[in-house]
């Protein structure tokens, strides 16, 4: 199975995470056990309202094996960049 590389964005933090899949979208990788401290505005309030399988990840232009896709969460924007990574 590919590796993928997921960079989350939210409010100036970043995380990144990766995993094993049959393909980059319908896991919740990028999103699962992220350490409080790495997206601290993502507070638990905002966690629980937060859906990772919401919005769909579009193909990021010029670019080969690489996915984006934004959420809405309390008013500001969470991003979500998939990479398809060799190894």
């Amino acid at each position: 199975m590919p590796l993928y590389t997921y960079v989350t964005t939210y409010k100036g933090a970043t995380h990144i995470a990766q995993g094993r899949h049959s393909n980059f979208k319908g896991f919740s990788t990028w999103i699962d056990n992220v350490p409080a401290n790495a997206l601290p505005e993502l507070t638990p309030a905002l966690r629980k309202e937060l859906n990772p399988y919401r919005g769909d990840f579009e193909p990021v232009p010029n670019r080969e094996r690489v996915w984006r896709k934004s959420i809405t969460i309390g008013g500001s924007e969470l991003t979500v960049v998939a990479i398809e990574t060799k190894g």
